[in-house]
């Protein structure tokens, strides 16, 4: 509507000022020292003008379709260019997948760049440099991924940690390790990776701290947890072991808490390790405060294992609980083992005979019968032989 008011008000100028404009033209002159330049009409200037800008108007259109022409074929080759290097990591995907490690790592890195997940891409190429074993290049990949997205560190740090344990470069993985924990503090999966870590580094009690730090974070169930403990605390004490038996006792008596002190599953580790270690006074010192201190059957097992030396300590501990448990055939194969170190044969064959009587086995019957056959008691050390026999083919 607003045009159309233009152009009527314009013809109505025209009409008025037309006759007085073609009546008197005017004149112009256009001259540069003393030389007369152009000369004309105003009439014919202001048609020239007109033409020129529209002929300005003309160049600027051509102008601007050469241009968008430009910009449209930049445009087409960029998305040709990602369309190749999305092609060539959907290839080298593939690649690494059948084992075709080196053809990966090519158009993965080269196409990483371009692809709509660059880091990912990074990622599968630093994968592909590991498989080769080349793991100055597979860091410098994961390098690139961290710079090529943002909010993408603990992904390429996780990554980048499991790469590391896969090639064993533990202390490596710890160093990363921890900077990311220090970055991300409570990420589970940092939590499960430091128990993945430190084993093979035997450090068991940075090991054990985790572990019960990290709890809540690691989704165990109680008998996972406590197994998982205890398997710890196995590796610990025998680490410890191997230093000194002052060492493994002053962990016990300092740092183990009190619950632990009392389940026999971590007495019988502490005893492993004292054996195995060859500390048998410490062995024997330690078995002889936990049955006094709380009676475990279990415990009694170790009475073979260990080169028990002052025996009447033990033997005393024991005749005090059979008073309270008369029936019990540990306790009297037991005493049996420890009379017979101290060459008290007739009554080792005593709570042997009462032993397997009510806890039969094989090798107590060997035992009795041996005992018997050597104070030349041939027909009883013959009964037993014979019981211990069938006994056996009985159990296969």
């Amino acid at each position: 509507m607003i045009r159309i008011i233009i152009v009527i008000a314009a013809l109505i100028a025209g009409l008025f000022f037309g006759p007085e404009i073609s009546s008197n033209k005017g004149y112009i002159l256009i001259s540069l020292d003393n030389y007369t330049t152009y000369e004309t009409t105003i009439i014919n200037a202001l048609i020239a003008t007109v033409v020129f800008y529209f002929l300005l108007g003309l160049i600027e259109w051509i102008l601007r379709k050469l241009l968008s022409m430009s910009s449209i074929t930049r445009g087409w080759f960029g998305q040709r260019k990602t369309r190749k290097a999305q092609r060539n990591s959907l290839l080298g995907m593939l690649a690494l997948l059948e084992g075709n490690s080196r053809q990966a790592q090519k158009l993965l890195s080269k196409s990483a760049e371009k692809t709509a997940a660059p880091a990912l891409t990074y990622i599968a190429a630093a994968n592909a440099a590991q498989q080769q074993g080349d793991y100055a290049l597979r860091d410098s990949y994961l390098q690139q991924a961290t710079k090529s997205q943002k909010g993408c560190n603990l992904a390429v740090g996780l990554v980048w940690i499991e790469l590391q344990i896969e090639a064993k470069q533990f202390a490596d993985a710890l160093i990363k390790l921890k900077e990311l924990d220090s970055t991300f503090p409570g990420n589970k999966r940092i939590a499960k990776l430091y128990l993945d870590i430190y084993p093979p580094l035997n450090q068991w009690a940075d090991y054990i701290e985790v572990l019960i730090k990290q709890r809540k974070y690691l989704s165990l169930v109680d008998t996972e947890f406590e197994a998982i403990k205890l398997n710890a605390y196995q590796h610990l004490f025998k680490q410890l072991a191997l230093q000194s038996g002052e060492a493994l006792q002053a962990l016990w008596n300092d740092k183990s808490s009190r619950s632990m002190r009392k389940d026999v599953a971590y007495q019988s580790a502490m005893l492993d390790a004292f054996i195995e270690g060859k500390y048998y006074e410490f062995a024997e010192y330690f078995l002889g405060e936990k049955l006094k201190e709380h009676f475990n059957v279990t415990l009694l097992a170790y009475v073979d294992k260990i080169k028990i030396m002052d025996n009447n300590k033990l033997i005393l501990i024991l005749e005090k609980q059979l008073k309270k448990d008369p029936e019990n055939g540990a306790i009297h194969h037991a005493l049996a083992k420890l009379k017979l170190n101290e060459d008290n044969e007739s009554a080792a064959i005593e709570h042997l005979q009462k032993g397997v009587e009510l806890d039969p086995n094989v090798d107590d019957f060997a035992l009795l019968a041996k005992i018997l056959e050597k104070a030349d008691r041939l027909d009883e050390a013959n009964n037993y032989y014979r019981k211990g026999l069938l006994l056996f083919m009985s159990s296969k």
